[in-house]
């Protein structure tokens, strides 16, 4: 039996755990309660994890682009018992740091040299010793370990095995794919269309996207994708920073900012913008309270 509500592991800039309740409501108003819910910007996977765990959605399909991450799901969804072990024995140091550049350099996580439990071990490790857990970023306390809070203070090995286990428990719930979301819509089109189907959209963000994501979009990747969707008649959601091109390539679509107070990082007041093809509430305003490890972290690595 699946524990309840699970937790995910990853770390992620703008992430998105926030919006579970809001999409929760969104889903029972438009009784689409019990559907399958697709996520092809996965992540860390925070809206369908919370939505699975309260029974809201029957399954989650999810695609992820960066093969460290692919891998990393994974190894939880599929050997979470060797994945755990492998954390275990885990050296949380800069020297191993080092040593795992050879796998950021992975494209295609089916066709390289190392195993996918490898790189799903690299990809979690990364993400939480990573700044803001960007896998492309520079290690917590910097490369010199100089600072007050070191790569090891995001590691908490025996929460993340917790977490582990609580979402591999969904595995038969979860159908996980790699490849380019956009790519995965339109090849599923016609059997996303027929189904009792959700498609929640976090793209990479328009306006800072180059600096959080080894993946990012330049402008005609997000034409693209707001051409695609404009064209489905399934039901979706796209969830995205507020920038003007955003506005205006989902001009024909229902916008409703949403407002999140991250008040760890900045006391200003983040306005972001979720688009649909259906009627979704009005502006709501989210407050994230982080637990308080993790807000003291944050706190000194920004100031």
């Amino acid at each position: 039996m699946p524990n309840p509500v699970p937790v995910s592991p990853l770390r992620y800039p703008g992430g998105k755990a926030l919006l579970t309740e809001y999409i929760a409501n969104v889903l029972e108003a438009h009784l689409l309660t019990g559907c399958s819910f697709y996520e092809p910007y996965l992540g860390g996977a925070s809206v369908s994890l919370g939505l699975l765990g309260k029974g809201c959605i029957s399954r989650a399909v999810w695609v992820e682009r960066d093969p460290l991450i692919y891998a990393f799901w994974h190894t939880v969804l599929f050997d979470p018992d060797g994945l755990c072990s492998a954390i275990e024995d885990l050296e949380i140091t800069i020297e191993t740091w080092r040593d795992f550049q050879r796998y950021r350099v992975i494209l295609e996580p089916e066709n390289s040299q190392f195993t996918l439990s490898e790189l799903g071990l690299a990809g979690l490790f990364f993400n939480r010793t990573n700044f803001s857990g960007i896998i492309g970023a520079g290690p917590i306390g910097g490369r010199n370990q100089s600072s007050k809070y070191c790569i090891d203070c995001r590691f908490n090995k025996p929460r993340l095995i917790e977490q582990i286990q609580s979402v591999s428990s969904y595995s038969d719930l979860i159908d996980l794919h790699y490849g380019d979301a956009i790519g995965f819509m339109r090849h599923y089109a016609e059997k996303i269309s027929t189904g009792f189907n959700f498609v929640y959209i976090d793209p990479p963000y328009y306006s800072q996207g180059k600096k959080l994501y080894r993946y990012f979009y330049e402008d005609q990747h997000h034409i693209d994708l707001a051409r695609f969707i404009g064209e489905q008649g399934y039901p979706w959601l796209v969830s995205y920073d507020d920038h003007p091109r955003i506005h205006e390539l989902y001009a024909q679509n229902r916008i409703q900012p949403i407002y999140l107070d991250y008040n760890v990082k900045s006391s200003r007041r983040a306005t972001e913008l979720l688009i649909s093809n259906i009627e979704i509430p009005p502006p709501i305003y989210f407050e994230s309270r982080p637990n308080r490890e993790e807000e003291t972290v944050e706190v000194a690595l920004v100031n």
